[in-house]
Order: C-alpha cells, then structure tokens, then sequence
C-alpha cells in the first residue's frame, strides 16, 4: 500500500475530516480569520439512512477539486451545527436586505450580458435564495451537504462588507445571486441523488455534481480571500470582476446541462417497479427546477439551463452502444494483437487534417466489432468518444436504421452538453421526428444543432459504427454514409467516424457516391497472412493461460493441468483452424473453457473432429458444441427428440426478430423454462446465455445461424439443420396462440377505463405490467415470421381467424406499445400473403383503409380504436360490421355516416405551398410531387410515408421525371435550372443551368443522361451502377388523354364523368396509373384516388 505524502490533498483531508469547529467565524478585526479543522462538514444519520460516512465520502471528493488555498479559505469560514448555520444564514438576510435598500435608493443598474441589470432585483433574489435555505428544517439540513458546506461565514461577511462603488456592488451582486442560485439547483440535484439505485448512470450523475459543487465553492473562496485583503486593498478590487462572473456562469451551466443529460438517463437501465418511482421523482424535480428558475429570470447566460430535462424521450436502440450492459462481456482486442492496426486508427484519429471517415471491411468473423470495441473503449477513455452504434442482425432496433441517428444523437448530448437545447428544441417542434426520413432525422437532430452550437471545448468527438453491412435496407446503408460525409462541412466541431463493414456491394457502392477524399480505407484481408496467425497465435496462447489458471485455482494439484498445457503441437493445430478466422479461435476457446465439463476432456473431444477430414472450417468450429447434446445417447428415438428440442429453441433462438430471455421464451413456445435451461447449458460456446433469466439469450456471432440454417453434405451438421421456413411457420403460430390465449389481447388490456387516455400519459409500467415481453413481441412480429415462412393467409385459418376475432385489440396494443406507425406497413405485408377473392381478402383491404383513415388518432389515444375509429368507419366497412359488439356504446354520432369508404385512397400532408406537378415511378411504387415551396418529395404509395424531401432549388418546382429504373428523379424548376437527384438517398447528383423555366427533360441512354430541351447532358457517373431488370410501365411523363384521366371538375373515365372533385380537391397537376389517380392541388395536398367498380 502506497501512502499519500504529507502535503497532498488527501493526506490533509484524513487529517481534517474527523474534527470541525462548531462555532461560527465571528467577524475578523484583521484579513486573517482562525482557521478550524476540517475542510468537509461531517453530517449526522437521517431517518431515512443516510449516514455521516456517506456524506463525508461526497464532500471529500469534492474538496479533492479543490487547490489548498481554496481548501484553507472554506474551512476557515465553514461550521457544521445547523444551529450556527441557522444564525449565520440570518445575518447574511440581514445583510442582504441593507443592499435590498442602497440598490433601491440609488437606483442602481449595470449592463450584464447584453442586458440592463436592476442591482435591487439581484439583492430581492439573493434574499429568495437565502430564505430557501433559512427554511430547511434541522432533519433535512442534516443529510444536506450543501446546506452545512457553503461557507456561510464567509458569504455574510461579503454581504456586510461596505461598499460604495457601483461596479462594485453590481459584481458582488451578480456573482452572489448566480452562486446561490446555483447552490439550490446543486441540492435539488442531490436530492434526486439519494433516490436512485446503484448505477453506472448514479455514479456518472454522482460525479458531475461533485464537480459542479467543486466550482461553486471554488467562486465563493475566490472572493472570500479578496475580503480578507482588508478595506484599503479591496477599494481597488471588486470580489468578481465581471466577466469571472460570466465565465463562472459558463461553466456551471455547461455542468449543470451534462448533470441533467445523467440524471435523465438514470431510468434506463431500471425495472419496470424502480423506473416507476424514478419517473415520479423526475416529475417532482422538473417542478422544483421550474420554481428555481422562474425566480432567476433575468440573464441570457443562464438560457443553456433551460434545456429540458428529460431527454430520455429521445428513443434509443436498445444494446447497440459499445459499453451497454448486454455487451459488457464482448471481447476486447489483446495488448499484444493488431498492434499495427490499431496505431493506424489512433493515428487517423489524432491527425486534425485526417479524412472524416476510416472504413474497415473484412469478411466474416475476421475480427471487426471486437476491434470496433477496441477502438470506442479507447476513445472513452480519452474522452474523444462522441457517440456508437453496433448493428446486429436478429435484433430489431439494431438491425434496421430507424433508431441510428437518435441514438447518435443522444450519445453526441452526453460528450457536446451544449447540444441539449437544440436536439430537444427540434423534438418539441417535431415529435414525430424518430418516424421521418433519415436525412431529416440527420439535418435536425444532428447536423443543425452541430452547426448551430459554435466553437465547443469538448475534444474532437468520434463516432464507432460497427458493422453497417447488418442494417437490413441497402438504400438506408447507402444514405447514412452520404449523410456521415457530409459532416465534413462542419466548421464548428471536426467530426470524425470510424466505420466498420464486410465489403458488401451496398457498402461498395455508397463510398464510391462519396468519393475517396472523404474517406481512408483499410482491408482487413490485405494485413499480411503471417501477422494475422501471429495475432491467432497471441490470442489461444493467451486465452489457454486463462482456462488454465482458473482450472487449477479450483482444483487439487494432482488434478491439474500441466504447466505448459495443451502443448505447442495441439496449438498449432488450433491455429491452423482458426486462420483467418478470429470467430474459430474465439468460439474454441468459449468450448474449451466451458464452466460445464473438464477443459482437458472438452479439448479433446475438440481435437477428436480434426482427424475427420472433408469437414469446412465453420463445421469443424460449431459441430463440437453441438455434439455435446447427444454424448452417449444411444437409443434413436431419444436422439431424434433431443434433435428436435434443439431445432425448437435454438431454431426459434436464431431466428427471432428481437431477442428474448428464456422466462419470455418459455412463454412464447409454451416449453416449461427448465426445458429450455437444459436445452442451453451445453451451448454456452455458440450462445451468450446470462445469468439473469430477465436478460436476452444472444448469438456471439451471426455466422452461427448461417451454419444452423446452410445446406450441408455433412450428416452431423445435418442433424442439426434448421429449415427456416418451418421455423418461422412454428413461431408464427406460437405467437397467435400466445395472443389469442386467456392472458393475450383483449380490449382496454392496460384496464384505463377511459376513452379518452392519451398514449403520453400512459405510465411504461402499466404498460409493461399487461403486456408482457412475450406478448409484445407476439404482437410486433407475427406478421414478420408469417412473412418468413412462405405460407399463404386463407379463410378460416389461424391467421384470418385472429383478425377477425382480434383486429382492434392488435391495433389498441400497438398504440399502447408505441408501434402504430408500423400497422400501416404490417397490413400492406399482409394483403401481399392473402389468397385472393376470399373473405379475408376483403377483411384484409378494408383494414388496410380502417389503418389508413385512423392512424394518426390511434398514435394519441389507444382505446379510440372503439370510439372515434369505429363510429367514423363506413356502415359498409367490414371491420366496423364485424366488431359491432366492441364499439363504444356511450355515444352515438348523430349524422349519416357514408355508406363506403371515399374515393379519396389517401390524403398527404407535407408541402407548404401549391403542387405543381406529380408523376410515378416506372414500379409504381413511389410518387413525386414537386411544388411551390421549391421541394420535391418522395412518397411510398402503399403506406404514404414521405420517404425522401429533395431541397435545392430556389424557385417552384414545375416539372419531373424518373430515370427508366427509378433510381433516379430530375426536376425542373422556375430558378432556370435542372436538377438531378438520387432517389435511395436523396442526394443531388447534377445541377444544370438551362437559362429557361420551361423545359422539356427525359431520361435518355438508359438513364445515364438526361435530355433537356434537346441537349443531352452527361449525369456523373459518381458509382457503378448495378444492372437492374424492370417492367417497363407506361410512360407519364406529360398527362393523357388516355381511359383515366380529369376533365374539368371530374374524374373521367372513358371519358365519362365518374366523380366530381369539391374544390379543395381540384388539381393543378395529375397523373393516373391503373386504377388510381394522383392529384396534386393547390392547398399543398397530394391526394390519392381510387377508381370503385
């Protein structure tokens, strides 16, 4: 044990904790004031529990920020008897109204931040703050370390100090009133403290309030010593000279955001009953902070504490952060492996002129995410890591991008505190922002509030994505890279992303679009071969010391292993398997080293397969685990059941959407949990299986399910083989039993009781208390395994049957879960696996019109499913028919209701002026519309998402057309040019000045190049782009006068008037194709018709 030297800060802390002066300082006839003994108030047990140990350990680590000057200076003006706090809080109110009085009779003002500062007001809310603490009563006082540390000695002699100039009193003033005000935020602060449970987030929230009560303490001694100085010295020098009241208010705001940004992700990691209490001491302290600052009402300074607290509404995916608790057991990188790598990556991090992105691609188990948590660790530790996201196929918010850039968003608040206000100001102004596209999810929640924030002192923050190729939308991989390049332009924070992939064409293709200026690239199969095994090598040679050690460490030494266990021959042998390949060598040791078995006995059974020959590298890595299953089971039919048991819940293991615990799993398969256990305790080599039963059971690596579900010659493997299809039809199944069984879904299933309730006042522990992980995940993707399972939706079935009995319970469920957005998207998938001209065909479309009409008031409130959205429905809607008895029954709208749904399919909302012209894409599965708000969007016809918003033009967008594959769109517009966009990622390809508004554009030479007004203009070939086959539809490019059309006020078909447009429907521009009709109208509206036989 090491001592600490006598003259270090914690030396004389252990000397001065265990003694105090417990009278207060009384006013110095001379600069110099008698010391006491202890720096720290030492506070007494509440009733609650709160020790004086405890309390001692905070103000220790506080003065632990402290210089020794500071130190000497509160102690010397510091008591600890709340009675002696009491008095002195009393005559420093005394002093404090005298200035009350000066200020007011003089009148008295001063410039602070731009704005005309009252010095009476700064006096009236020095005496509010004063009063707060005057009102703490001895029990509360006692446990509050902020009421008994503040050297209140100190501040009463500053308010009794004599003072004649005005700076000079402007400066105590402002100074005074900002460190009290702060003081009262600090123990709200602590007082939310002493609520939670142990966390890594208590302890980061922890931490910033030692640091923030380090700085207000640090302010106050200042001025104290400048008091000491004597009334000769002090006339020549204010206690704060103005701006050190400024940059003190700087800094404490800056802590007092990251403080906030803690504590609201304090609930995280919670379960349902802790997050409950925590949610209501948030509500509790919100209010407190509200009182706080509508007392401090007059500085701009303190504008960046405004930042709303709760920044936890922000959703984040769950586990794809390298330091989340699910991933806490990953592998790290060996000291001794990837040596040279690594000081590539740490070198492109330091250069300030280093390319904005370093992409590293390899192939498959080559080692990527264990050095993408190699490189995000280090980056914490330096206080460069911005942000990261690991995606990972199998988990539903890893695996898509609808959450990547929130959780980057999130992760930015936490390194770059000044960005609370912005990110949270673009979620007050637009809610629904996690469900819009990815580049206005980017501009808002990133780009803006970078730009916006100005020079920051956080250190060049860097974000770790692993992984991209397992984002399951090609064109999503494609429009994040463009959207991470364009970072590049920031001019107030350098930005830099480390990125990792298997070189997969999406990815190829995205960083060609952006070019190599933007981007460094390293391969991980261009490292030489020999480096490689040498990294294998170092990793089994380390991993074997390991299983030895805690081998020999629980057993008696005639049982132990041999020192130089298991030999270099069998080692090489190991290596040789492994390379290149660090998933083999990792999944061998996982085998090996298993708790369950003998490592001597588990090694050899390893090294028994190597012998067998004709076996592939994956077969020879997996099959040992899997064995295990049916060690020394001779009887047949016991075999085929262990083997079917494995395909059960390791097939359903491997193939669910999002993974589940075992207690959820058992719920889902209806296998007893022990069953399960079982099933698992041998496959702790391929599966990451926690101790929890509450935590997800994972894959280590993705390549295990490409094993389990491949074709094999092997007849081992084969045993073992997963048939996709036949599991995702089982688990399909097992969902809808789950939902239609006794505890599944059922109307008003959270009990609320009121129509009414908005889904934002629904407490998430109620919701999670009647639906269950099980039956949320039944409820989210069953439609997803029914998809999988190539199977086909006919009457009568167990599918149809659900949606007859079951359709608004699923859809009052999904609002409950927050997922209504997705209904849309999930009847779509539905009317694709319906077999036509049934009964449940016609259910089925008259749903997808039920989700089209309702959705927006069944996001807000869940239970209008049986109000509003049934009352409202067309008498000859099949789903108002068919759930008569679960309407509403208090009210009854009194006017005729249609007898059918309108003709109107869809109605768009987005443009914010006139719409000039719309036009299909070749598939027909988008549509653009251009309009006077100098925008182009691009729609989804079936679910009438806005997928892409093109800005860029300057002037009305007049004219469009997609390029022959629809990849491409280019628009022409009253700024005399034409622009070409691409349509994945919205970005502009070309801009062509053509000197006219009017022109005549088309694709020509298959898309390559465009005709404008008979020039041909080459497109740059930023990529290679892939052959794509399509069906060529008709061409829409200027309107017909074909079958479908407008005439006038009507819709026509075969030129007979069909329907009359009211006059907010009349187009300014449309086009039809088969049997609908885009209408594109002056009021901003794209509105979608379908033709009714």
């Amino acid at each position: 044990m090491s001592l600490a030297t006598p003259g270090s800060k914690r030396s004389r802390l252990r000397q001065l904790l265990p003694f105090r002066s417990s009278t207060p300082p009384s006013k110095p006839s001379s600069p110099a004031a008698s010391p006491a003994a202890s720096p720290a108030p030492a506070t007494q047990s509440n009733a609650s529990g709160t020790s004086t140990a405890t309390q001692q350990d905070f103000q220790t680590r506080v003065f632990l920020h402290l210089s020794l000057q500071d130190q000497d200076t509160i102690q010397q003006h510091s008591v600890t008897k709340t009675t002696d706090v009491d008095a002195l809080v009393q005559q420093a109110l005394a002093a404090a109204r005298e200035k009350q009085t000066t200020c007011q009779a003089k009148r008295w003002t001063w410039k602070f931040h731009g704005h005309t500062v009252t010095l009476q007001e700064e006096a009236d809310n020095i005496i509010k703050w004063l009063d707060r603490f005057k009102q703490v009563g001895d029990v509360a006082s006692n446990v509050d370390p902020v009421h008994v540390g503040l050297p209140w000695a100190g501040i009463r002699l500053l308010l009794e100090a004599a003072i004649s100039a005005q700076s000079q009193m402007a400066a105590l003033l402002l100074g005074l009133e900002t460190a009290l005000y702060l003081s009262n935020r600090l123990r709200v602060y602590i007082e939310y403290l002493t609520t939670l449970p142990a966390s890594q987030a208590r302890t980061n929230f922890e931490t910033s309030l030692v640091e923030f009560y380090a700085l207000i303490l640090q302010f106050l001694a200042g001025a104290v010593r400048i008091y000491q100085r004597g009334s000769i010295t002090r006339a020549f020098d204010a206690f704060w000279r103005i701006e050190d009241v400024s940059a003190f208010e700087n800094a404490c705001n800056k802590m007092a955001s990251r403080a906030e940004i803690d504590a609201s992700i304090c609930d995280r990691d919670l379960n349902a009953t802790n997050r409950a209490a925590v949610k209501r001491q948030q509500e509790d302290l919100r209010q407190v902070l509200k009182q706080l600052e509508a007392i401090h009402l007059i500085r701009t300074g303190i504008d960046r504490l405004e930042a709303k607290f709760d920044l936890s509404k922000l959703p984040v995916a769950t586990g794809a952060a390298f330091n989340s608790h699910q991933s806490e057991h990953d592998a790290r990188c060996h000291p001794d492996t990837r040596v040279d790598l690594l000081r590539g990556i740490y070198d492109w991090a330091d250069d300030i002129d280093g390319k904005c992105i370093f992409w590293l691609r390899g192939s498959a188990g080559t080692g990527k995410s264990t050095i993408s948590r190699t490189v995000a660790e280090a980056f914490a530790n330096k206080g460069r890591l911005g942000a990261s996201f690991f995606f990972k196929r199998g988990e539903h918010d890893r695996e898509n991008a609808s959450l990547f850039f929130p959780t980057i968003a999130a992760g930015l608040v936490r390194h770059i505190p000044e960005l609370a206000t912005p990110i949270h100001q673009a979620i007050d102004e637009d809610p629904g922002i996690v469900r819009e596209t990815l580049r206005e999810q980017f501009e808002k929640l990133i780009y803006q509030p970078l730009a916006g924030i100005g020079p920051t002192s956080s250190a060049r923050p860097i974000l770790v994505i692993d992984a991209l190729d397992e984002c399951d939308r090609e064109g999503d991989i494609r429009t994040i890279l463009s959207l991470l390049a364009s970072l590049r332009r920031l001019s107030s924070v350098h930005i830099q992303v480390f990125l990792t992939s298997r070189p997969d064409l999406p990815i190829n293709l995205g960083f060609a679009q952006i070019g190599t200026e933007t981007h460094r690239d390293v391969a991980l199969h261009d490292i030489p071969p020999s480096t490689i095994r040498h990294d294998i090598s170092v990793y089994l040679e380390s991993e074997f010391q390991r299983i030895r050690d805690e081998h020999n460490s629980l057993w008696p030494r005639d049982q132990a292993l041999a020192p130089h266990w298991p030999g270099r021959q069998t080692l090489e042998s190991l290596i040789q398997l492994s390379d290149p390949l660090f998933i083999v060598a990792a999944t061998i040791s996982r085998f090996i080293g298993g708790s369950r078995g003998d490592p001597h006995d588990r090694l050899a059974t390893f090294l028994v397969q190597l012998n067998t020959g004709q076996m592939t590298q994956m077969e020879q890595t997996y099959l040992p685990a899997l064995r295990q299953i049916l060690v020394d089971v001779e009887e047949p039919k016991e075999k085929d059941k262990l083997c079917h048991d494995f395909r059960e819940i390791v097939g359903s293991i491997i193939l669910l959407a999002n993974p589940l615990s075992t207690i959820s799993l058992s719920q889902l398969l209806q296998i007893p949990r022990r069953k399960i256990d079982h099933q698992l305790r041998l496959l702790h080599s391929v599966l990451s299986v926690p101790s929890n039963p509450d935590m997800p059971v994972t894959l280590f690596h993705l390549s295990f399910r490409e094993f389990l579900v491949k074709e094999s010659n092997s007849d081992q493997a084969r045993l073992f083989a997963i048939d996709e299809s036949c599991a995702h039809t089982k688990l399909s199944d097992k969902c809808l039993a789950l939902l239609q069984s006794p505890n599944g879904l059922r109307k008003d299933i959270c009990q609320l009781q009121h129509p009414g309730v908005l889904r934002e006042d629904i407490d998430e522990t109620t919701v999670t208390e009647h639906i269950p992980p099980s039956l949320r995940y039944a409820c989210r993707y069953w439609v997803y395994h029914l998809q999988h399972s190539e199977q086909k939706i006919r009457d009568d079935d167990v599918a149809a049957n659900f949606l007859r009995k079951h359709f608004l319970h699923w859809l009052e469920s999904l609002s409950l879960l927050g997922s209504i957005s997705e209904s849309v998207n999930l009847v779509v998938t539905l009317q694709s696996l319906v077999e036509e001209n049934g009964q449940i065909s016609a259910f089925i479309q008259d749903a997808r019109r039920f989700v089209l009409t309702f959705n927006l008031i069944l996001a807000q409130a869940p239970l209008q499913v049986y109000a509003s959205a049934w009352h409202f429905s067309p008498l000859a809607s099949i789903v108002r028919n068919d759930f008569q008895d679960q309407a509403l029954q208090c009210v009854r709208v009194i006017r005729e209701i249609p007898e059918r749904w309108s003709a109107c399919l869809l109605t768009y909302e987005g443009h914010s002026s006139t719409v000039n012209s719309v036009v299909f894409s070749p598939d027909g599965s988008r549509v653009a519309s251009g309009a006077g708000d100098n925008t182009v969007r691009l729609w989804d016809v079936q679910t009438g998402a806005c997928e892409q918003t093109l800005e860029g033009h300057s002037n009305w967008v007049n004219s469009m057309v997609f390029s022959p594959d629809g990849s491409r769109i280019a628009s022409s517009s009253y700024d005399n040019t034409v622009r070409v966009w691409d349509v994945t990622t919205g970005a502009e390809l070309l801009c062509y000045n053509s000197h006219t508004y009017d022109n005549h554009i088309e694709f020509v030479d298959n898309g390559s190049n465009i005709l404008a007004n008979g020039q041909v203009i080459n497109i740059p070939q930023q990529l290679p782009r892939p052959t794509v086959t399509t069906t060529q539809s008709p061409n829409f490019n200027l309107p017909s006068g074909g079958a479908f059309g407008v005439t006038g006020d009507w819709i026509t078909w075969s030129s007979q008037r069909v329907l009359w447009l009211p006059p907010e429907y009349r187009p300014t521009s449309w086009q039809g194709q088969s049997d609908i009709i885009v209408i594109g109208s002056g009021n901003g509206r794209v509105t979608f018709v379908r033709r009714t036989v």
